[in-house]
Parts: C-alpha cells; sequence; structure tokens
C-alpha cells in the first residue's frame, strides 16, 4: 500500500457529517408544496427529495426553490404539487463519498444539498455547512498536529514569544534566514507565522497611515 492510499482512508467522509436521515426527508410528489414546507420545518436540512409512487427519487426541493416559487406566482403556488418546483434527477452522493468530493459538487453545481446513498438505499440529505463544519474540524485537527511537530524540530531561535517586538522578529528571522516562526503564547497554543505575515501587516499600517485610500 502507498502512503498516499493510506491517507484516502483517513479522509472525512458524509457518513461522518451527516446529520439527516432517510426519515421525514422525502414526500411523495404530489403532494403540496405546503406539505412540504411543514416536512422541512421539522427536518434537519432545508429540502426535502421527491419520490413516484413505487418510492424511486425523481427530484429535489429547497427552501430556495419555494421562496422563488413565492416570488414568481404568489401565495397560491402554495397549493400546487412539490414536483412543479422541484429539480429533476439531482446529484447524487454516496455514504462513503468524501466530504471534499462532495463539497466539489456542490460548487460546480451552485447547490447546497445532496440526496446521500449506500447500496442504492436512500439514507438522507447531507447540506453544505455540515460538510463545511466536518472539513473545517479536520483542518484544525491537521494544523494541530502539523505545530506539535514543527515545535518537536525547530530550533530554539526560531522560538520567540507573543509580547517581543514585531520588528525585531521580523529582523531576526530575515538575519536567520527564517521563512517562519514559532509564537508562543501564556494562554493558548503556540501560532506560527511566516514572512508573508509581516507584508500583510505592512499593508494595514499603509492603510491606517492614509484613511482617505
Amino acid at each position: 500500500m502507498q502512503i498516499s492510499e493510506l491517507q484516502l482512508l483517513k479522509d472525512l467522509k458524509i457518513k461522518h457529517v451527516m446529520v439527516d436521515t432517510e426519515e421525514g426527508s422525502s414526500i411523495d410528489r404530489k403532494s403540496t408544496i405546503t406539505e412540504a414546507l411543514s416536512l422541512m420545518a421539522k427536518d434537519p436540512n432545508s429540502a426535502v427529495v421527491i419520490t413516484v409512487e413505487n418510492g424511486d427519487i425523481v427530484g429535489i426541493a429547497t427552501e430556495k426553490d419555494v421562496i422563488l416559487a413565492l416570488e414568481k406566482f404568489g401565495p397560491s403556488i402554495l397549493d400546487h404539487a412539490i414536483e412543479t418546483i422541484m429539480t429533476s434527477n439531482p446529484v447524487r452522493s454516496d455514504m462513503e463519498t468524501t466530504c471534499e468530493t462532495a463539497l466539489q459538487q456542490m460548487i460546480d453545481g451552485n447547490f447546497r444539498n445532496i440526496p446521500v446513498f449506500e447500496n442504492e438505499k436512500f439514507k438522507g440529505i447531507v447540506q453544505a455547512l455540515e460538510i463545511a463544519e466536518g472539513k473545517t474540524v479536520e483542518i484544525l485537527e491537521e494544523n494541530r498536529k502539523l505545530k506539535e511537530l514543527i515545535v518537536q524540530h525547530l530550533p530554539r531561535n526560531f522560538y520567540f514569544q507573543s509580547t517581543d517586538d514585531v520588528n525585531k522578529v521580523h529582523d531576526s528571522m530575515v538575519e536567520n534566514n527564517m521563512t517562519c516562526a514559532l509564537i508562543q503564547n501564556p494562554d493558548r497554543p503556540a501560532d506560527i507565522i511566516d514572512l508573508s505575515d509581516f507584508l500583510h501587516l505592512m499593508g494595514q499600517s499603509a492603510n491606517s497611515d492614509n484613511p482617505s485610500n
């Protein structure tokens, strides 16, 4: 096995972040939009999948679809069948799909909800917020491990205190050809900075000195 395969096994998957279940997430295509809205109000997600008589899923409808329909047709549209505003043949995903892949599907398709299946059986709807939160936690954990690794191997001259003068830190990094440095904080985990952070700081200082800009 290559190390890349090990990394794939660790990647966060939809099954790790999805809160929704198949119960209460689907509605018959002949049901009214009002009935669909009532279902959405009880469900963790802002969408429902649309089914036909044999249980097959033929579409998806979201709160945004309802809002757009209300704007276009007025309140009377609420008595119409949900199939009149659904998106047919929505993009599907699988419980084993990585969050990164699912998020890219959402970005490419410009939508925020994906029906999720397992062995062709509908399991629920995952939303962009769940995936984004999951990826954030994953990234934070990776950053924590990276910081621990850096702390273990950085020479002592790469260490600074949060109370040190910013110019002193910058000059020391440039003089010692340091691309990054560890900033130790008394009340929270250490931070890693690099020379680009100083460029950002100088840009902020320039803007504050020229308020008319």
